[in-house]
């Protein structure tokens, strides 16, 4: 799992601006499924469309780690069957507004199994700053979210 197989830039108002430099950032993708729904983020106050879990990968963390680690933070989905990688690297860049940047993420995707829905409270800045919510597979197609996440669920089917 070490071959780019995309490079996406962020159209319209998640557009890279052209006077700043670029923050780069590896950072992992959790397509989090439960028997035949997936989890997405539902953004409250930003206008945002629907998202994977997504987060930097620390200094002192290894991806499996990292996946972990921000499955169980953003979502509080505690009860892990599998991580797998998606053969499905990629390079986005695009501009994050709250932190007046832009970012070239490296996505390293990774497919998340639940067992079950079990859930601890997630820290109160998570709950305000998202909603998770589960779509049954057949409406990913239908759903706002964004073309480089629905590239990494399309290629973990």
């Amino acid at each position: 799992m070490d071959k780019i197989s995309f490079i996406f830039d962020e159209k319209g108002e998640y557009a890279p601006k052209k006077d700043l430099e670029f923050v780069k950032r590896k950072n992992i993708a959790a397509i989090i499924k439960y028997r035949n729904k997936y989890l997405l983020l539902d953004y409250k106050n930003l206008n945002y469309s629907k998202s994977l879990v997504t987060g930097g990968i620390e200094q002192d963390e290894d991806m499996i780690k990292a996946v972990t680690r921000e499955v169980i933070e953003e979502t509080g989905y505690i009860d892990i069957k599998s991580i797998e990688p998606v053969d499905c690297i990629n390079i986005s860049r695009f501009y994050v507004a709250h932190k007046k940047q832009n970012r070239e993420a490296t996505y390293y995707p990774f497919l998340v199994t639940l067992n079950s829905k079990e859930r601890i409270d997630i820290k109160e800045e998570e709950s305000r700053e998202h909603d998770c919510i589960w779509i049954p597979k057949k409406d990913l197609e239908t759903i706002d979210i964004f073309e480089n996440h629905k590239l990494m669920i399309d290629a973990s089917k």
